[in-house]
């Protein structure tokens, strides 16, 4: 819930009270997600937009993984107007340690209130990430019935300050076709947002920035300000390996200003739903793995040979959550698993088991 002022193409200046609700279902290697926002403004009149999207992980054996997924969108207005979007796509990730970079693919149909247009989309970007700070940069090539033709340019960065801080920050910028009957003609925009969380479920959200001329949907582009209070229906906490760690501290043995250090990560079925995980540290003095199969309470690796050490633990076929951590440091995400985000907000690695 909150309230924003905004600007459109420097011709209209108004003011609105918004409800945004937003739902995210996440099971491992698929995931879908709505949200949508109703707006009632100073002015008079409303608005109304929301957007579905799904996306399913195919992990391959040639070590990257393929991304299918959907998307739909569209808004409508009190004077009637309406505008929509249905596009299916297709990435795939090349996962490194700590980032990727990935390549996608898409297509489908777009309508501006006057008509329905075949939409096609590029995609390319690089993203960074630990369980406190992340960066994306992406460039996105669109054309639009063959007759508009542009490219954005965007990188993002967020970072958390413990449990109770989110920062954000996005600049962009467009080359290619530019529609100044839309209003507005700015090729470069950029915003900032911060949330502080004032309770594990309460948070005061403030943003303000401009944001480009959208040419697939007619929207034009502008200026905003908005403060809002946003309520989660998950406990917001610091993620659970690390509330383990303080609990649990390392014995005092374990050299801890010693920085994570993790090369390589296996994991292969012995026997019956036996899995053996294995982890590449050099110069490691303790190892520990944590997930959703430990229940996210820490567990140590035994050394077997040179810098490898590791653990059997019973797992069935499926997609699990983990990190892992070298002498009591930093909990990351194991080289070749794919970075994802967490309900607590930290980074998680996706480990798939057949």
């Amino acid at each position: 819930m909150g309230g924003a002022a905004l600007r459109y193409a420097d011709t209209l200046s108004t003011g609105a009270a918004t409800i945004t609700p937003h739902a995210l279902v996440d099971w491992g290697s698929a995931f879908a997600e709505a949200t949508g926002t109703y707006s009632q403004f100073t002015s008079g009149g409303w608005s109304t937009q929301g957007t579905v999207s799904a996306s399913r992980f195919v992990p391959t054996s040639r070590g990257f993984l393929g991304e299918i997924g959907g998307f739909a969108g569209g808004s409508s207005h009190n004077d009637g107007t309406r505008t929509g979007e249905v596009i299916a796509n297709g990435r795939v990730h090349f996962v490194r340690p700590n980032g990727e970079f990935f390549l996608g693919l898409g297509g489908g149909q777009t309508y501006d209130a006057v008509a329905w247009r075949k939409i096609l989309l590029g995609e390319a970007g690089t993203a960074l990430g630990s369980e406190l700070k992340s960066a994306l940069l992406s460039i996105s090539p669109t054309i639009v019935s063959d007759s508009i033709k542009y490219a954005d340019a965007q990188a993002s960065l967020s970072w958390k300050r413990g449990s109770t801080l989110d920062l954000g920050a996005l600049l962009g910028f467009r080359i290619g076709d530019q529609l100044t009957t839309l209003g507005g003609n700015a090729r470069s925009w950029a915003s900032v947002s911060a949330a502080f969380w004032a309770t594990p479920r309460l948070a005061v959200v403030a943003g303000g920035g401009t944001y480009p001329i959208d040419p697939t949907q007619g929207f034009p582009g502008g200026r905003f300000v908005s403060v809002s209070l946003r309520w989660s229906g998950v406990r917001r906490s610091t993620p659970a390996p690390n509330t383990q760690a303080t609990q649990s501290p390392p014995p005092p043995y374990v050299p801890l200003d010693v920085a994570p250090t993790v090369t390589g990560f296996t994991a292969q079925r012995t026997v019956g739903d036996s899995v053996k995980l294995k982890v590449n540290a050099p110069g490691a003095a303790l190892v520990e793995v944590s997930g959703d199969f430990t229940n996210w309470t820490p567990l140590r690796l035994e050394h077997v040979e040179e810098d490898w050490w590791s653990t059997t633990l019973p797992l069935k076929r499926g997609n699990y959550q983990m990190n892992v951590r070298v002498n009591g440091g930093q909990w990351i995400v194991p080289p070749g698993l794919l970075s994802m985000v967490d309900e607590f907000g930290g980074t998680v690695g996706l480990l798939v088991i057949e």
